[in-house]
């Protein structure tokens, strides 16, 4: 029923623009659904469709490809990530609380929704033969990385952890070792929790070098109250 619903919508004079907006993003959040469960290989515009509650044949109206659709899809992720990480920090003014909290808030999203993780680490694999979807990915992960970087800026930028190691390189191992904790939990099926606790600590623990290194006493207190659960 609602397959003809949406035949309608799209074949009435004016339909297309009052639905279009509402419509695609309920198609693109649909593809992250399969993605997430199924895997790009196995995932099909069918499937999409079915899962949108749409007519297959509506697809290509919004989507003309599934490379389209797919790119798309990397968009909504970028999205769902950046709100995760700016809502985590929105309430702390203290540098190294707001990168604490943004670390937390993507552990207890991956432990929710451990398919956006699933959908995001497919397309950046099948990114790496197609370039619309490579480049996609690669914003994705720059906008990680710089929000990343601004919370190391501001917990280390008076410290001279800098010349050990330049704050978007630091960022980007962070990135990083995000990404290959998410993998581990998928492949292992496991709770990620404690890895990101140990990365919690490696932080850290170089916010207490960067200290030693300047001469000041380390606020070991305060960064082990960082670690207490949540």
């Amino acid at each position: 029923m609602r397959h003809a619903t949406a035949d309608a919508e799209a074949e009435a004079p004016g339909g297309r623009a009052t639905v279009g907006r509402g419509r695609r993003g309920e198609i693109v959040r649909a593809a992250v659904t399969v993605l997430g469960r199924a895997g790009c290989a196995d995932t099909s515009m069918k499937e999409i469709a079915h899962q949108a509650g749409v007519a297959p044949g509506l697809l290509h109206y919004y989507f003309s490809s599934k490379e389209e659709l797919l790119v798309a899809a990397v968009g909504h992720l970028q999205e769902q990530m950046t709100a995760t990480w700016t809502a985590a920090v929105a309430g702390c003014d203290e540098p190294l609380e707001r990168l604490i909290a943004g670390l937390d808030a993507v552990a207890a999203r991956f432990g929710q929704e451990p398919q956006l993780w699933r959908a995001g680490l497919d397309l950046s694999l099948l990114g790496l033969s197609d370039p619309a979807i490579r480049a996609r990915c690669r914003e994705l992960r720059g906008d990680i990385v710089q929000a990343i970087e601004v919370e190391l800026r501001g917990a280390l930028g008076r410290l001279p952890a800098y010349t050990l190691v330049p704050p978007r390189d630091l960022a980007g191992a962070v990135a990083s070792g995000i990404d290959g904790m998410a993998l581990a939990a998928l492949v292992e099926e496991r709770d990620p929790t404690a890895a990101f606790r140990a990365l919690k600590v490696m932080l850290l623990s170089l916010v207490v070098a960067a200290h030693v290194t300047a001469g000041q006493e380390p606020p070991v207190a305060r960064l082990a109250n960082l670690l207490r659960p949540r």
